[in-house]
């Protein structure tokens, strides 16, 4: 059954008291006491941060700081809310632009100033009918409790409620971000063998992009950009699709297509910025970051590198002295980010090399390798290829090579990473054969893991310990060895006892994992099974001592 509205809590987000209080009494007309209210994006993540609201009614222009799109994209980027929770985009306007920019973020309605009380309780009332007993399932995957989660699918499934489109997406949604892509690929098929229904075309596209089955991932995006010019998911996912098939200059097409549609997502223009540089297209980058910059200032996907990119457009669409306002610019927006001093720091080595300012271009790279160093397992996996690409320009070519070399140790299980390394590698002319090369080192790996396991199902765990240990020293940032080692020093315990230094490892093996990748499925699991040895500790201990 879906909730009653008056059982709810609403937050509404506009920047007009006036509208604020209309929107209230209509509410409390409702029955509906549970009511906040702010008036910017600030207050409106802060409140979200702290509360769980059942329905967000958000004004899509806020005046200065964050808009409704922006707030949005933020509280489904950081999981802010479920989905169980309704986003209402209110706006009084309906520009291309702005209809576009809202709907992609997935608002789960949207309403056009001025409406009428009947039709707010109208949407809302279908929308908790659609909603219906997703709560319980969010709550289970909330606490990565996916077994349970596909469970109660499952059992709702099976009754046939009336939104059962609703189950059935999010069943087919969590076995793609398990990797099961086989299973998803029947359960999207299944709905297109009923009704021909977009979202379930784009998942059978991801379904084949995650089998590797590029060309028939392509062919599904591709009808669906045919179909439906304007469903921007099917442009994203098509660009990504063509540089896994190796064709940039396809993919940097395709995001040209789609921001002149929709130019307000800061991560398209980013993407689109960055295929332009690898294909030495400077104008096409320089205007993409130039708007990701603009757009970017208040939304969570605003990113240094940016910056840095746009000042190398500039130096080759402007000059120098043009990239190096960009880099002042850079400094100011990120003051005292070491991420942002490195990427600020790599940039302008080559750029004061390129203006035969040597001496400054040395002290720029001695700074980069410092904050590269500093900044350790946290250094994410682009930085190690804009850091060797910078290193091979400064004439530094062993320790480009050494650079690459290590980003595949720590990223062996990434393909489409992998993919970039080894077209970083053939563009800096540093091996022959980056894909025999890659494939070596990835095989090496997969024997060291098998090896590992293969010790701790033969009960050799002081030597399973060693070997992952040594692994972990030689590749800090590869999720796979870092996840084997928290094993098998909990599997050690399991057997010997806690040791208060082992638990201190295994949680910065863990903790290194959840910086890279917090939804990591097997993180959560080592995580589950590191609070159950400190419980099982703790409760023979209390009964040793009775």
């Amino acid at each position: 059954m879906a909730a009653k509205i008056e059982q709810l809590s609403f937050l509404i987000v506009d920047d007009y008291a006036d509208m604020r209080g209309v929107l209230r009494n209509m509410l409390q007309s409702f029955g509906v006491s549970n009511i906040d209210s702010v008036a910017n994006g600030r207050e409106a993540i802060q409140h979200i941060e702290s509360k769980r609201y059942d329905v967000i009614l958000c004004d899509y222009n806020l005046g200065d700081g964050r808009d409704g799109q922006q707030i949005l994209e933020e509280v489904r980027a950081r999981k802010l809310i479920g989905v169980s929770s309704i986003f209402v985009m209110i706006t009084a306007e309906n520009t291309r632009l702005m209809v576009m920019g809202a709907v992609e973020y997935e608002p789960d309605t949207y309403l056009t100033k001025p409406f009428t009380k009947d039709l707010l309780a109208q949407r809302l009332e279908r929308l908790l009918n659609k909603k219906a007993d997703l709560f319980e399932i969010e709550k289970a995957i909330d606490r990565r409790d996916y077994e349970l989660a596909n469970d109660l699918l499952d059992a709702r499934i099976s009754e046939n409620p009336r939104n059962l489109n609703e189950f059935i997406k999010l069943k087919a949604d969590l076995a793609l971000k398990a990797g099961a892509y086989s299973q998803a690929e029947a359960i999207y098929s299944g709905v297109l063998a009923q009704r021909d229904i977009a979202w379930a075309r784009v998942g059978i596209g991801k379904a084949y992009f995650g089998s590797k089955r590029y060309e028939e991932a392509r062919q599904v995006f591709q009808d669906l950009i045919e179909g439906n010019e304007r469903y921007m998911t099917a442009y994203d996912w098509l660009a990504k699709t063509y540089q896994a098939l190796d064709q940039p200059e396809e993919a940097q097409k395709v995001l040209e297509s789609a921001t002149a549609h929709s130019a307000k997502a800061v991560v398209r223009q980013r993407t689109l910025g960055e295929l332009a540089l690898r294909n030495h297209d400077e104008k096409v980058a320089e205007h993409a970051f130039s708007q990701a910059i603009r757009l970017g200032k208040h939304s969570i996907y605003k990113h240094p590198s940016i910056y840095a990119n746009l000042a190398k457009a500039k130096a080759v669409t402007v000059n120098g002295d043009a990239a190096m306002m960009v880099l002042r610019d850079l400094k100011k927006a990120y003051k005292g980010d070491k991420e942002a001093n490195l990427y600020s720091s790599m940039t302008e080595a080559v750029l004061q090399e390129d203006m035969q300012n040597s001496e400054r271009a040395r002290q720029c790279m001695i700074e980069a390798h410092e904050l590269y160093k500093e900044l350790g397992t946290q250094a994410a996996p682009e930085l190690a290829l804009d850091m060797a690409r910078t290193c091979n320009r400064m004439g530094e070519t062993e320790r480009a090579s050494e650079l690459l070399h290590q980003a595949v140790k720590n990223n062996h299980s990434d393909e489409l990473f992998l993919k970039e390394v080894g077209a970083t590698m053939s563009d800096l002319g540093l091996s022959e054969d980056p894909g025999a090369m890659i494939a070596d080192i990835k095989k090496e790996i997969v024997r060291l893991n098998n090896r590992g396991v293969e010790l701790a199902k033969q009960g050799k765990l002081d030597e399973a310990m060693l070997l992952f240990e040594e692994a972990v020293a030689g590749m800090p940032s590869n999720k796979v060895v870092n996840l084997n080692a928290a094993r098998i020093f909990m599997l050690h315990m399991k057997e010997t006892g806690i040791d208060p230094d082992l638990i201190i490892q295994v949680r910065e093996y863990l903790e290194r994992v959840r910086q890279m990748d917090a939804e990591d499925r097997t993180l959560h699991k080592m995580q589950r099974m590191l609070k159950q040895l400190l419980q099982d500790s703790a409760k023979s201990e209390n009964q040793g001592g009775e």
